[in-house]
């Protein structure tokens, strides 16, 4: 049997992503592999596309 090292046993899968929390504004760490980030805070957890919609959207309002 081949042997390989798995990157992902040895290393933090989360990273912490410059977004806030849509809930409370804590901070979001991103999940990579399954494309989620979960608030510091409170705990609660959005999909990757929820959060950057949802920032788009913010720029997008205070620029108008």
């Amino acid at each position: 049997m081949a042997e390989f090292e798995n990157p992902y046993a040895t290393n933090d899968p989360f990273v912490e992503a410059h977004f806030d929390c849509l809930n409370c504004g804590g901070k979001l760490w991103e999940y990579a592999i399954q494309r989620q980030m979960v608030c510091e805070e409170c705990r609660s957890l959005f999909s990757t596309e929820e959060v950057f919609e949802a920032q788009a959207t913010e720029t997008a309002e205070a620029t108008a």
